[in-house]
């Protein structure tokens, strides 16, 4: 199976001393039967209390309280991971199979994932007929159109703006970043009827985006059968071992690798650098 060594470093820089208020870490997988996790460690620049937690999704977060003032913080996280990929066959062998319908417990859980605003819903409907005259499509032959259209027919753009885009900014301007493409993924599959999920991570590939060089981003949407499937669009990568999952979420505006804050007056100049390094 794919191993991989995973280092991510944040550090930012203060024009002058501040005091850095709670910061939360979404820095460590969770382990399942589709990734192992061998190693993990995580280092703070000035040291800070850290607790670890699981958030309402179950995924691992790390809240740290620092206690002296600093013009620097440096955060290095470094991973050891197994990954255990279903092929395609496998996939749709679980997909052909006779699925019992969902009971009343899977939907009230899945509910929450198929919210999408009426503007996004017409935009994104609009999109996915352009390109499906085909009524004999399943959902999943669908979903994949749809990935492949956003690789091959956006522009994966470097945006430093805060937030993200919409699904319909995202189709009216034909271009975003893994963040975008992966809420616009989001909702091509909520617009289907299938729930959708958004994720952070990172991802190991010869092709992948220049942005992998930081944490990356896409979607997953749960298909009877199968489960939760892993869906790249910015890399055209489908429920793939170079995935390296670390948290899920409703939206992506829920799951920021790193988030804090600081008092001062100073400001503050941010460098990343992530590096996935496949093993032998």
């Amino acid at each position: 199976m794919p191993a991989f060594a995973v280092r991510h470093a944040s550090v930012y820089t203060y024009s002058a001393p501040v005091r850095l208020g709670v910061h939360r870490l979404y820095l460590r997988p969770r382990a399942d039967h589709k990734l192992k996790l061998n190693v993990a460690s995580l280092s703070l620049s000035p040291m800070a209390d850290v607790v670890w937690r699981n958030d309402p999704y179950g995924n691992s977060l790390a809240v740290a309280r620092f206690n002296e003032a600093t013009d620097r913080l440096e955060i290095v996280s470094e991973l050891e991971v197994e990954t255990f990929p279903r092929s395609e066959a496998q996939r749709r062998l679980l997909l052909s199979e006779d699925a019992e319908p969902p009971s009343e417990a899977d939907r009230s859980a899945l509910a929450p994932y198929l919210a999408i605003s009426e503007t996004d819903r017409a935009a994104v409907s609009s999109w996915i007929a352009e390109a499906s005259a085909d009524r004999t499509k399943s959902v999943y032959e669908r979903l994949l159109e749809c990935a492949a259209r956003i690789r091959f027919g956006f522009d994966y753009r470097l945006r430093f703006e805060p937030g993200l885009q919409s699904a319909q900014d995202t189709l009216m301007c034909r271009s975003g970043t893994c963040r975008d493409f992966a809420v616009l993924m989001m909702a091509a599959a909520r617009a289907l009827g299938s729930p959708a999920r958004f994720v952070t991570g990172y991802v190991h590939s010869p092709s992948a985006a220049p942005g992998s060089l930081s944490p990356h981003a896409w979607a997953e949407t749960y298909l009877p059968g199968a489960g939760w499937i892993e869906l790249d669009a910015t890399n055209g990568l489908i429920d793939d071992g170079e995935l390296i999952p670390v948290a899920t979420a409703l939206s992506g505006a829920e799951l920021t690798p790193v988030l804090g804050s600081y008092s001062g007056e100073a400001e503050a100049q941010l460098y990343v650098n992530v590096a996935v390094v496949r093993l032998s």
